[in-house]
């Protein structure tokens, strides 16, 4: 039986006082509606660029991230940060800019609370290991 990834977090809002809902293709916060817009209109077979996932760039999911965290959904949170923090890293790589380091922090903080510490101390050798590959800026004395 295969997962569907967007089952993890495609569900209505279900924390205390909790309005929001999420597009049931993608997972992204949505005002109305079952879908975001991008689903609706997104080509079939779009491949994500680096430092995407589900055809939106990974800081575009934080608000998302946060409701699912402040709703105590771990493991939509979890699940959706690995995704992010693979996406972070493509686009690191690629790019040559350093990764964004909040993705790879929460989901440490996830494994930690759930005592998962060989997760923990692989996003931080992950972390290192990506930032040290980005090109320092040369200065110009001029």
């Amino acid at each position: 039986m295969s997962f569907d990834p967007s089952s993890a977090f495609a569900h209505e809002g279900s924390g205390a006082g909790s309005t929001a809902s999420r597009c049931r293709r993608c997972g992204i916060l949505v005002g109305m509606g079952e879908h975001c817009d991008w689903c609706q209109q997104r080509p079939t077979g779009y491949v994500d660029a680096p430092g995407e996932y589900m055809g939106r760039h990974h800081t575009e999911w934080i608000a998302t991230l946060d409701q699912m965290l402040l709703q105590g959904d771990n493991d939509a949170a979890e699940f959706l940060l690995v995704r992010l923090v693979d996406a972070t890293e493509a686009e690191s790589l690629l790019a040559g800019v350093a990764p964004f380091e909040r993705h790879f922090t929460r989901l440490g903080q996830i494994a930690r609370s759930r005592g998962d510490d060989k997760l923990s101390r692989d996003l931080r050798r992950r972390f290192k290991e990506c930032s040290q590959r980005v090109p320092t800026p040369r200065r110009e004395v001029g």
